[in-house]
């Protein structure tokens, strides 16, 4: 019977020590306390996500996966990019509590806990934010709101509420950096929709509402620069390279925002109409606009064969025909025309915000690009003749110029034994 009862002793021992192995693994050793998830189970469901929907200071966005393609859905459906989503739902699976807070919701503005959140919106206080995740059927997987941060260290340690509670935790986002939930457009989308190469612009043209026109294309004397085409008689361009930095515009275009094109009216302030053309035959078209505080760009591509070279003289036997190597190769033409069409399925049916400098240069009036025409009226920059007139020592117009008078035989000096006159 002893030993019956020892057998099942040594039994329930080993049992105890095993699961006291087990916890202190979990734990993260003997060192204290046990490393908890905020959302134990929302880890072994990543792949069942096909909704985010994100909110801070007023602005939201929300992004669905249909089709297999993530989409930012009140962005009129823009592609979206997986791995920012991906690296989202992977922190808050990830989401340590570090320890328990307060439970009472007077607590939680204090925090930057409070939803729906009632501080100002664009104060030092508006931090809350919301992060929301669903699967196919609409089952919300998690709910969280993110609060304040805490630096110890070098790493932060962030606030934050499972949507439905009132406890609050304090908890350590895995991986580098904190947690910030971000409700622009910009953030969820590749910002960059637009990079033409500069070695491939031949030459560009701005119309303007009002009728102006304005020709640039690559400079006759030096191939990297550009030079506006039709200057007026007597004018001349504000200085080197004003014109290149117009046809080197669409050179990493990146975006802010986002809308279908059909929400964004293109003729209430029209700014200006902007063509560029490839040496290779590609066209782009960009169109500018105010619409409602905002400049808005629209893109349309299109293709054109650019022209063959002349013809020349029949060569003789053996030779290669001259010229033959300057001709676009059949392949080269569909790859242009194959890119037209890509970037219009692509660019076509959206409108762009972009940030005014880059929009700026893509409407720009022929007085900003050339000199003043009349500097010496103003004492600017008009050299001697500018300054004496500013002074009122300029000659009038009329004024005859008296040349010197050619001296006569006698009043020239006698010459010298040497042949030479001598110095008086």
């Amino acid at each position: 019977m002893k030993q019956k009862n020892l057998l099942l002793l040594s039994a329930v021992t080993v049992a105890a020590l095993a699961v006291a192995a087990l916890s202190l693994r979990k734990d993260g050793g003997a060192s204290g306390a046990p490393e908890k998830l905020l959302f134990p189970a929302l880890g072994e469901h990543l792949n069942e996500i096909t909704e985010v929907h994100v909110e801070k200071a007023g602005k939201s966005a929300t992004l669905r996966k249909e089709g297999g393609q993530w989409k930012l859905t009140d962005r009129g459906g823009y592609p979206a990019q997986f791995e920012k989503i991906k690296e989202l739902a992977v922190k808050v699976a990830e989401l340590e509590i570090e320890e328990a807070k307060t439970s009472k919701k007077a607590n939680h503005a204090k925090l930057g806990v409070e939803w729906p959140s009632t501080v100002v919106e664009g104060s030092e206080d508006a931090v809350a934010g919301l992060a929301t995740f669903k699967d196919a059927g609409g089952k919300e997987l998690a709910s969280v709101v993110i609060g304040k941060s805490e630096w110890q260290g070098s790493k932060p340690k962030i606030y934050a509420r499972r949507t439905g509670e009132d406890q609050v935790y304090l908890c350590r986002p895995t991986g580098s950096g904190g947690l910030d939930l971000a409700p622009e457009a910009r953030q969820w989308i590749e910002p960059k929709f637009l990079d033409l190469d500069n070695e491939r612009v031949q030459n560009v043209s701005i119309e303007h509402a009002d009728g102006e026109t304005i020709a640039i294309a690559r400079s006759t004397t030096n191939h990297t620069q550009f030079k506006v085409q039709n200057v007026p008689p007597g004018r001349t361009e504000k200085y080197d390279g004003v014109a290149t930095g117009v046809a080197t515009a669409l050179s990493n275009m990146q975006l802010d925002d986002v809308r279908a094109v059909t929400e964004v009216d293109f003729t209430q302030s029209p700014l200006a109409k902007a063509r560029f053309k490839t040496v290779d035959g590609l066209e782009l078209v960009l169109e500018t606009a105010k619409f409602e505080d905002k400049t808005w760009v629209k893109v349309v591509a299109s293709y054109t064969p650019p022209p063959e070279p002349p013809a020349e003289a029949k060569p003789a036997e053996g030779e290669a025909p001259a010229g033959e190597g300057d001709k676009p190769a059949e392949s080269s033409k569909k790859d242009v025309a194959k890119e037209a069409a890509e970037l219009n399925q692509r660019l076509a049916p959206w409108a762009f915000e972009v940030a005014s400098y880059k929009t700026d240069v893509l409407a720009r009036h022929m007085a900003e690009l050339l000199d003043d025409p009349n500097p010496a009226a103003k004492g600017e920059d008009g050299g001697l003749e500018g300054a004496m007139q500013q002074m009122g020592l300029g000659m009038e117009e009329d004024q005859p110029v008296v040349e010197p008078t050619p001296a006569t035989d006698d009043e020239k000096p006698a010459p010298s034994a040497g042949g030479e006159p001598k110095p008086e």
